[in-house]
C-alpha cells in the first residue's frame, strides 16, 4: 500500500472515531447502570463488569445515528466468537472497517502494553483477510458508582500499532495503545508478529 493510500485511510479511520466520540458526548452522555438499592455499597470501578454493555451501546448508537455520522451500514458479525463487535461500511468507501470496542476506565494509564487478542487468531485473520482494516475503539470512562461518565475514545488501526510485542505468558498481541500510530503494510505487521511467535517458539504449537 502506497502512502498516499495509507494517509487517505488514516483520514478514514479519524472519522469513524470523530463519529464514536459523536454518538458518546452528544447522543448518550452519562447514564445510571443499575438501581442504587441494588448494591447499596456502591460498584467497584472495573472495567471489565460493564464491557459487554459498552460494546452493545456503541456498536447500536452507531447504527441509530449512522446518518449522521457518514455511515453507510453497521453489520453485527455472524457470530459470538469473532474478533470485531460490528463492521462498519462508510458512504462513498468500499473498505469494510472492522471494530472492536474495549473499555478501560480513567483511572487506568495508557502507557502500559494491554491485551488486544491472541496473537494467533489474529494472524489468522489477516491471513484469511489480506486486506483487512481492523480497528479497536477504547471506550474511556469513569465508573462512578452507578453511573457511567464518557471521557473520550482512542481508535486506533491494529497493523499499526505502535510497538508490534507477543506476549509469551498468555499468547497474546500486546501494545502501548496510546493512539499513536506507525505506517506498516498488513504483511509487515504479520510477519513481525510471525517473527516474535518463532523466537518465542510459540508459532507451531499455540492457537
Amino acid at each position: 500500500m502506497a502512502n498516499e493510500e495509507l494517509k487517505k485511510l488514516e483520514q478514514r479511520i479519524k472519522i469513524i472515531a470523530k463519529a464514536i466520540d459523536f454518538v458518546w458526548k452528544d447522543k448518550i452522555g452519562d447514564f445510571k447502570i443499575l438501581h442504587e438499592n441494588l448494591v447499596p455499597e456502591g460498584l467497584k470501578p472495573i472495567a471489565r463488569s460493564i464491557s459487554w454493555l459498552m460494546d452493545q451501546i456503541t456498536v447500536q448508537n452507531l447504527r441509530r445515528y449512522r446518518d449522521e455520522c457518514g455511515i453507510e451500514e453497521v453489520n453485527d458479525p455472524p457470530h459470538g466468537l469473532t474478533q470485531y463487535d460490528c463492521i462498519i461500511k462508510m458512504k462513498n468507501d468500499d473498505r469494510d472497517y472492522y471494530l472492536n470496542v474495549k473499555t478501560s476506565l480513567t483511572i487506568t494509564k495508557l502507557g502500559g502494553r494491554f491485551d488486544i487478542s491472541k496473537a494467533r487468531r489474529m494472524i489468522q485473520f489477516y491471513q484469511e483477510n489480506p486486506n483487512l482494516v481492523l480497528l479497536v475503539a477504547i471506550i474511556r470512562v469513569d465508573l462512578d458508582n452507578i453511573w457511567v461518565r464518557f471521557s473520550n475514545a482512542v481508535v486506533f488501526n491494529v497493523a499499526w500499532i505502535p510497538d508490534i510485542y507477543y506476549n509469551r505468558a498468555n499468547h497474546n498481541l500486546q501494545s502501548r495503545c496510546n493512539g499513536t500510530q506507525t505506517f506498516r503494510t498488513n504483511e509487515e505487521f504479520v510477519s513481525e508478529l510471525e517473527r516474535q511467535m518463532e523466537d518465542a517458539g510459540h508459532l507451531e504449537h499455540y492457537s
